[in-house]
C-alpha cells in the first residue's frame, strides 16, 4: 500500500511532466506564432518543414503527462513501477491473493498484453519513444479499466490485468479485446511519424488455489499463439 512519503515523492514527478508539456507546447506556439512575420515564402516553407520534430516533442511530453497521472500520485493504486507507475510484479501477487481470498469459489480471470515488436521501436525511433509506448499503454490500460481491477507491469513490454470479482471468460474476451482496439487506436503519430503499436493480448483463468504463475502461463501460452497467428489479437487458453 502506498504510503504518506510515497505520494510525495510522486507530486514532482507529475509536476515536471507537466512542466515538460507546458514547456513544448509553449515552444510549438512560438514557431507558430512566427511563421507570418518570415521574410519570405522560402523561409516560411522550410520553416514549416521543421515542425514535425517539435510535434514529436510535444507529443512524447503529452504520454509522459498522461502516464504521470493525477497530480499528487502517478497511479490511482499507487504502484511501483518506476517507468509506468503501474503496480509491479510483486503487488500484482499480493492483490490477486487478496482478489482470490475475497472471491475463494470463483476464478480470477487474467489479461496478459504484450506490445508487438516494441524492440522496433527501440530500434527505429529511439530507446526515449519505446519508454514513451510503455508509458502510454499503461495509459490506455488506465483508461479502459475499472477500479476493481488490477493493472501491473509484469516487466518488459509485458502488462497483465486482473479483472476484479468474478467475470467470466466470454466477458474477459470483449474486456481484451476493447483493450486490443484502444491500443491500436491511440494517437500515436504524436510519439514518431509512421508510428505503430499494436498489442497480442493472451487471457487465461486463474482456478481456485492455483498460483498466479500457473495461470499467467497459460495466458502467455495463449500471447504466442497471437504471434504465431500475425500478432494484434486476443486469444485465450483454458
Amino acid at each position: 500500500m502506498p504510503t504518506p512519503s510515497d505520494d510525495a515523492a510522486a507530486k514532482p514527478a507529475a509536476a515536471d511532466a507537466l512542466d515538460e508539456a507546458l514547456a513544448a507546447a509553449a515552444a510549438l506556439a512560438a514557431r507558430l506564432a512566427a511563421l507570418p512575420s518570415l521574410p519570405d515564402r522560402a523561409t516560411q516553407r522550410r520553416a514549416m518543414l521543421q515542425l514535425p520534430a517539435q510535434l514529436r516533442a510535444v507529443g512524447l511530453a503529452l504520454s509522459c503527462l498522461e502516464a504521470a497521472g493525477p497530480e499528487g500520485s502517478q497511479d490511482e493504486g499507487g504502484g511501483d513501477d518506476a517507468l509506468t507507475g503501474l503496480a509491479d510484479r510483486s503487488q500484482l501477487d499480493a492483490a490477486s491473493a487478496a482478489l482470490a481470498l475475497q472471491f475463494p469459489d470463483s476464478p480470477l480471470m487474467v489479461i496478459a498484453v504484450d506490445i508487438d515488436h516494441l524492440h522496433h521501436v527501440n530500434d527505429t525511433f529511439s530507446r526515449a519513444t519505446g519508454d514513451a509506448v510503455l508509458r502510454a499503454v499503461a495509459g490506455v490500460l488506465r483508461a479502459q479499466s475499472r477500479p476493481q481491477d488490477v493493472l501491473a507491469r509484469a516487466g518488459g513490454d509485458l502488462f497483465v490485468v486482473a479483472l476484479g470479482g468474478p467475470v467470466s471468460t466470454t466477458r474477459a474476451l470483449l474486456v481484451a479485446e476493447r483493450l486490443r482496439a484502444a491500443i491500436e487506436g491511440h494517437a500515436w503519430a504524436g510519439l514518431g511519424d509512421a508510428l505503430r503499436v499494436t498489442a497480442s493480448i493472451g487471457v487465461a483463468a486463474r482456478a481456485p488455489d492455483e498460483s498466479l504463475d500457473d495461470a499467467l502461463a497459460r495466458a502467455g501460452a495463449a500471447l504466442q499463439e497471437c504471434k504465431r497467428g500475425g500478432r494484434n489479437q486476443v486469444r485465450s487458453l483454458a
